[in-house]
C-alpha cells in the first residue's frame, strides 16, 4: 500500500513538471510569434548617459511589437531588475530590439 501511494506521487510531480515545461515553451514561442513581419526579438547592451531615462531610451528604442512605451519600460525593468525604476549615468542596461 506504502509502495502504491509512492508510486502515485511520483506520477503526479512528473505530470506536474512535464506541464509546467510545456507552459513555459508555449510561452516563449507566443513572445516569437508576437513579431512583426516574422522579426525575430534580441537584446543588446547600452550604457547609461548624463540625462537619460528609461521612458528616453524607450522613446527612442521602442517598436511596432510593443503596445506602449510603458509595456517597452517594463520589460527593459524586468530584464535588468531594476525594481526602483532608477537608473543612474555609467550603468548598463539590456534593452530589447526586434530585427
Amino acid at each position: 500500500m506504502k509502495t502504491l501511494k509512492i508510486k502515485v506521487l511520483i506520477t503526479v510531480l512528473f505530470i506536474v513538471t512535464i506541464l509546467g515545461i510545456a507552459g513555459a515553451v508555449v510561452a516563449e514561442s507566443r513572445q516569437v510569434a508576437g513579431a512583426a513581419d516574422g522579426r525575430e526579438k534580441y537584446f543588446t547592451s547600452i550604457r547609461i548617459k548624463k540625462g537619460d531615462s528609461l521612458w528616453s531610451i524607450a522613446k527612442s528604442r521602442i517598436s511596432e511589437e510593443y503596445s506602449s512605451i510603458g509595456e517597452y519600460v517594463e520589460e527593459v525593468c524586468e530584464t535588468n531588475h531594476i525594481y526602483d525604476g532608477e537608473i543612474k549615468e555609467g550603468m548598463y542596461l539590456v534593452v530589447p530590439y526586434y530585427k
